[in-house]
């Protein structure tokens, strides 16, 4: 049986849309074709879960399985090549590194014999076109491997983005890899009309002359509002020994995507949470600021529509936050962690946080509108017909 078609979904870094694209391509195909015909995995990952049997797959892969309606009967399967701590130093030191690259390329070919049922296959790449390289494994060399189309994640603007392009469509090119086209993705709003009538087919054609076929464009998608923030629940994962200040009607309050960090450093005779503060921000204060405090608490419930994103209490100890404070904070509603670290440090945490966002298991929310940009946004039709399905 020969195998279905293949698209290969790239990007020009961490972080560029991949897992975002393939659950909105997913979403929008799926109405074209039915979603027991459609498959898809991840070739090469990094970061892992690890599934009830104890088996560690890639994170993208318990996503998808998540939110689409697509069959997805062995997910270990759906991650192949597992890029792991020790992974890399032990083909470097390797005396045959050809042929774990090799038994790379084989469990490639397993999964892809697997889904040979399918009539379209999604293959989510890892990282920037070169990631993988080092063990024989890069997005180009994977999506050779497949006989892929490479549908290819560029970000919003005209300089920035054209520059990278330069860059990572000369890599492919040197590759050989066969890229379909393009996605403009995380465009902000006021630019979406101006990118359409500057980046257009036939300007690409002339920017890319040596591609044949021409480059497709198939969307230009405007930017969603916190869809890359990070919610309490996840800020929460990147303090090591911290405490949750939990209360049982603040639930879905943890999962709610943050808007900005503002480090209250305002005297009490000063500070006005009004004038500092915005529904979803995370209001960042020492832990024994019992009168600022209160005031946030006041101002969170004077909101009459969104909240607070919620508080983090710097520089706790055995005895701070202290019962007041705990009491205070738990008939809040207001997610609240405290943590060790001072002010400079768990500023430089979240800082870290907001810019290496990814999808959660829990995101809901972001699913939809991920699923209503794709449905106004991307050439579902053309993208199919590319495959002349």
């Amino acid at each position: 049986m020969s195998n279905p078609p293949v698209v290969f979904i790239a990007g020009e870094r961490q972080h560029a849309g991949k897992t975002v694209t393939s659950l909105g391509v997913i979403s929008a195909i799926s109405k074209i074709i039915d979603p027991k015909d459609i498959g898809y995995f991840k070739p090469v990952g990094q970061e892992m879960v690890t599934l009830p049997n104890g088996e560690k797959i890639d994170k993208d892969v318990m996503i998808v399985n998540e939110f689409t309606g697509i069959d997805m009967p062995d997910m270990g399967l759906l991650s192949p090549v597992r890029v792991i701590s020790g992974v890399t130093r032990d083909f470097i030191q390797s005396d045959n590194p050809r042929a774990i690259t090799e038994r790379f390329e084989k469990s490639v070919h397993r999964t892809l014999e697997a889904l040979s049922d399918k009539k379209l296959i999604i293959a989510e790449g890892t990282g920037h076109p070169g990631v993988g390289s080092v063990v024989g494994m890069s997005n180009a060399r994977v999506a050779n491997l497949l006989g892929a189309k490479i549908l290819y994640l560029v970000g919003g603007g005209l300089g920035r983005p054209l520059d990278e392009l330069e860059v990572d469509m000369s890599y492919f090119y040197h590759n050989n890899s066969r890229v379909l086209g393009f996605l403009f993705n995380k465009v902000l709003a006021d630019k979406v009309d101006m990118m359409k009538e500057v980046l257009t087919e036939p300007a690409l054609a002339r920017l890319f002359p040596e591609w044949s076929p021409k480059l497709k464009v198939f969307g230009y998608m405007p930017q969603i509002k916190y869809l890359n923030n990070p919610s309490m629940h996840l800020i929460s994962k990147s303090f090591k020994g911290h405490r949750a200040l939990k209360c049982g009607k603040c639930a879905n309050a943890w999962h709610v995507p943050c808007r900005k960090v503002k480090i209250i450093s305002q005297g009490n005779n000063v500070f006005d949470p009004s004038t500092s503060l915005r529904p979803r921000d995370i209001a960042l204060i020492g832990a024994g600021s019992h009168r600022r405090l209160k005031r946030i608490v006041e101002f969170n419930n004077s909101l009459p529509g969104e909240k607070l994103g919620g508080v983090i209490l710097t520089c706790s100890s055995a005895k701070m936050p202290d019962a007041e404070t705990m009491e205070l904070m738990a008939n809040s509603c207001l997610p609240t962690i405290a943590v060790m670290q001072d002010t400079a440090d768990t500023d430089l945490t979240l800082y870290k946080c907001f810019t290496n966002t990814k999808l959660q298991l829990y995101d809901r929310i972001k699913h939809e509108l991920i699923v209503k940009l794709f449905e106004e946004h991307f050439d579902a039709e053309r993208f199919i017909h590319s495959f002349g399905l």
